[in-house]
C-alpha cells in the first residue's frame, strides 16, 4: 500500500474540482482522506502562534486506517496554494506547516498558462461577489495592512521551489492543465506512476466528460454590476440586497448570457482577457523559463510565455 500521502495544493482554476470530484476517487486507486474543510481548520486558519502540526497529523493517521489495501490517500485543496484574490500570501506558510505535518508526503502542484489562468481567476472573483473591473483588479492597488492581487503568485518557480527544497525534487509533481488538456489519460497515468498508484488501470468515462460550468468572459460586465445589488462572500452588506451571488440575478443573467442566441454572438468579445494581454504579456517570461530549467524536458512549457 502506498502509505505516503498525495497533497495537491492547487494552483485555483487548474482543473482541481475535476480531480476532486472525479479523478481523486477510489476507481482510480485514489481516497480523499481530507477535504477544504479540514484543510482550512488544521492547516490554514491556525493563527500563527496557535498551530499545531499535530491536529492534522492525527487526522492522517486516523484516516489511513481506512483505508484499502491499494488506494493512495489523497488530501486536495486549491486554498493551500494562498488566495489569489488577495496575492496569494501566506502560501510559503502553508508549505512550511505540510512539512511539518507529513514530512515525507508527495505534492502534486497544478498549473496552467499565466494568460489564460487570469481571465478564469477574474471571473471567480465575479463569481462570488467583486465589483472592480479587470482594470482594477489587475492593478493590485492595495491600501497598506490590506492585500489585493499579486502577479508574484503567478511566477510559479517561486512556490514551486520552495516545495522542492522543502521536501526533495523527486517528491513534487507538477501538472500543467495543457496536458490533461493534451491527453487526458496520459497526464492521469504518469500522476498515477509518481505516487505510487499501482490499482490505476486509465480514466473511466465519467471522468472523460468534463462540464465547464464557468460563465462566459462576455458576461462579466453585467454579472460584476449585479454584484452591487446581491449579497454575496465579497460584498456581505450591499445598499440593496435583490438576492444573493452567485444565485439570483445573477444566475439568470448568468445563463441567458451563456446560452443561445447570445452567446455565439458575443464569444469573440472577451474583455478581461484583453485586459490580461495588455498588461501581462511578457511579464511571466523570466519566471517561466526559470521554471523550465528547474523541471527540465519532463514538463512541456512550451504554451507559457
Amino acid at each position: 500500500m502506498a502509505t505516503q500521502p498525495l497533497l495537491h495544493i492547487g494552483y485555483h482554476k487548474t482543473a482541481t474540482t475535476w480531480m476532486q470530484r472525479l479523478l481523486f476517487v477510489p476507481e482510480h486507486g485514489y481516497r480523499q482522506i481530507a477535504g477544504h474543510s479540514e484543510v482550512f481548520e488544521h492547516i490554514v486558519a491556525p493563527h500563527g502562534l496557535a498551530f499545531d502540526p499535530a491536529a492534522m497529523r492525527d487526522h492522517i493517521a486516523r484516516a489511513k486506517e481506512a483505508l484499502g489495501a491499494a488506494e493512495v490517500p489523497v488530501i486536495s485543496s486549491e486554498i493551500l496554494s494562498g488566495h489569489p484574490f488577495f496575492g496569494g500570501i501566506d502560501s510559503d506558510v502553508y508549505a512550511r506547516r505540510l512539512a511539518e505535518i507529513a514530512p515525507d508526503a508527495r505534492i502534486l502542484i497544478s498549473i496552467r498558462s499565466q494568460l489564460k489562468i487570469l481571465p478564469s481567476v477574474y471571473m471567480q472573483y465575479i463569481l462570488r461577489g467583486g465589483t472592480m473591473t479587470p482594470a482594477q483588479f489587475f492593478s493590485g492597488e492595495c491600501e497598506l495592512g490590506y492585500f489585493a492581487f499579486r502577479a508574484e503568485h503567478f511566477e510559479y518557480d517561486r512556490l514551486i521551489g520552495l516545495y522542492r527544497s522543502l521536501f526533495g525534487a523527486g517528491q513534487v509533481h507538477v501538472l500543467t492543465q495543457e496536458s490533461l488538456t493534451a491527453d487526458m489519460g496520459a497526464a492521469a497515468a504518469k500522476l498515477a506512476r509518481f505516487c505510487g498508484n499501482r490499482a490505476f488501470a486509465g480514466l473511466d468515462d465519467a471522468a472523460r466528460r468534463v462540464h465547464a460550468a464557468s460563465y462566459p468572459e462576455h458576461a462579466a460586465p453585467i454579472l460584476r454590476r449585479i454584484n452591487h445589488i446581491q449579497t454575496s462572500v465579497l460584498n456581505r452588506n450591499p445598499v440593496i440586497s435583490l438576492g444573493t451571488t452567485p444565485y439570483g440575478l445573477y444566475r439568470a443573467f448568468g445563463g441567458v448570457l451563456k446560452r443561445r442566441p447570445l452567446a455565439p454572438l458575443l464569444r469573440r468579445y472577451r474583455p478581461v482577457t484583453a485586459v490580461v494581454k495588455a498588461r501581462f504579456t511578457g511579464h511571466f517570461t523570466a519566471s517561466n523559463t526559470r521554471l523550465a530549467g528547474m523541471l527540465g524536458a519532463d514538463v512541456d512549457l512550451s504554451d507559457y510565455t
